[in-house]
């Protein structure tokens, strides 16, 4: 860990884990987080995307896209550990839904929530990975990048020229484990879990050990 402190908003989505160096891009309907998006552009502030771990409330069912564009939806517990970056948007449309991307950043846990209404607020301490020698990381992103040449020219080879493996290859141990998630999909949990290590080979050990079992 580090002393680096944060104070972020929290959106709390079932099922999504984002990774820093990654994009999400999301479709926002619900008061509270669109008056959220509108303050932390404002402001500057990031906006955290977290998995959730409990519903606390959950939604009215039966709902048109109108009535949930009047009232907030479910309420849930967040993970620990969740990522956050800065918000664009890219479309306000005429009754006020918003489309963003958020661009993902920096890995935080939270510490304590400071504000719970409109929005949740929470302050974090940065998640930083611990140092490990190269000869511990560089093999498993060799094997994890050629499995992904495989796949690739197997699922999809029209992309195979989009996918550099130099690139891949010398990129840093903790980016490239985390930067994988522009391509791949786990369950959210295997994600979540991801995510919280910190030491870079673990991640790639466990990804490795998923695309071994999707591929027989």
């Amino acid at each position: 860990m580090t002393e680096s402190h944060h104070q972020v908003a929290l959106f709390p989505i079932p099922n999504v884990v984002a990774f820093p160096g990654t994009m999400i891009p999301l479709h926002v309907f619900e008061p509270r987080y669109r008056t959220m998006i509108s303050d932390c552009v404002e402001q500057e502030r990031m906006i955290a995307v977290s998995h959730t771990t409990k519903e606390i409330r959950p939604a009215k069912s039966g709902q048109t896209m109108r009535d949930a564009l009047k009232s907030n939806q479910a309420t849930y517990e967040t993970a620990p550990v969740f990522t956050a970056g800065q918000c664009e948007i890219i479309e306000t449309t005429s009754d006020g839904r918003v489309y963003i991307n958020i661009h993902m950043t920096t890995r935080l846990k939270k510490l304590a929530e400071v504000q719970t209404l409109p929005y949740r607020i929470v302050s974090c301490e940065e998640v930083i990975d611990d140092l490990e020698p190269l000869d511990a990381t560089n093999a498993l992103q060799r094997q994890i990048t050629s499995r992904l040449l495989n796949l690739i020219g197997q699922q999809n080879p029209a992309q195979l020229p989009h996918f550099d493996s130099d690139h891949w290859l010398k990129m840093p141990a903790s980016d490239f484990s985390f930067q994988l998630f522009q391509m791949l999909r786990f369950d959210s949990d295997t994600m979540q879990s991801i995510l919280e290590c910190t030491h870079a080979s673990k991640r790639l050990e466990i990804i490795q050990s998923v695309l071994q079992l999707g591929s027989e």
